[in-house]
């Protein structure tokens, strides 16, 4: 009887088992240097999380300091003018108006209410608003309607205009409408018995000027 022959099997080779980190796997990488890399990757996505971070906290303190001035808090005379020139042309100056000294802040207001109902009735070049509200007459190359002078902007005309009554509250002392009449008239009829009109347009200025007064 034939003794049955020995196969010759080989064993299959178990399959190494992968480590695990959590739901990574190091792969073909050795255990020590996979924790190795994850840390650093680690440390590498947090360095780039904070100068992200820090450079969005740099460009919001940027905005924030250009946008300062425009979200101080206002005071209780701008809060007041704000209210009463709501809804009119001239509300898009009062940013520029507000930097202004107070005194010629009120007189522009209420001159301005005066000459052009603040801005709805104002003169024109070439169908556009010349942005001149208070009625000022200084000859240049852009000249409106009614022989006015024509602003470009918003912020030349009061920054054009302020100077002058600036000139004349500071420089000149006017103190009240009745001393500002030389707005409408001119010197010559200052210490002259006024007019009709000339009694009315200081009654008008007076109401919006007197409203703004005392807060000065």
């Amino acid at each position: 009887m034939k003794k049955p022959v020995k196969k010759n099997l080989k064993k299959t080779p178990r399959a190494k088992k992968i480590p695990h980190f959590g739901v990574f796997t190091y792969g073909e990488i050795d255990p020590a240097k996979g924790k190795l890399l994850l840390l650093m990757l680690a440390i590498i996505f947090t360095g780039t999380l904070a100068v992200v971070s820090s450079i969005a906290l740099l460009k919001d303190k940027e905005v924030a300091q250009i946008a300062a001035p425009f979200i101080r808090p206002q005071t209780p005379m701008e809060i007041r003018i704000n209210a009463l020139v709501a809804g009119y042309p001239i509300a898009e100056m009062t940013p520029y108006i507000f930097s202004k000294d107070p005194k010629v802040a009120a007189f522009m207001i209420a001159i301005a209410k005066k000459e052009s109902a603040w801005g709805r009735r104002s003169p024109v070049l070439a169908g556009r608003d010349c942005y001149n509200y208070w009625g000022f007459r200084l000859k240049t190359d852009s000249m409106g309607s009614g022989g006015h002078t024509c602003f470009d902007t918003p912020q030349e005309a009061v920054d054009v205009v302020a100077s002058r009554i600036d000139e004349l509250v500071n420089d000149e002392k006017i103190d009240s409408p009745k001393e500002m009449i030389v707005w409408k008239c001119g010197y010559s009829c200052q210490d002259l018995d006024k007019t009709a009109s000339e009694k009315k347009w200081i009654s008008d200025v007076d109401i919006y000027y007197s409203k703004l007064k005392g807060y000065l």
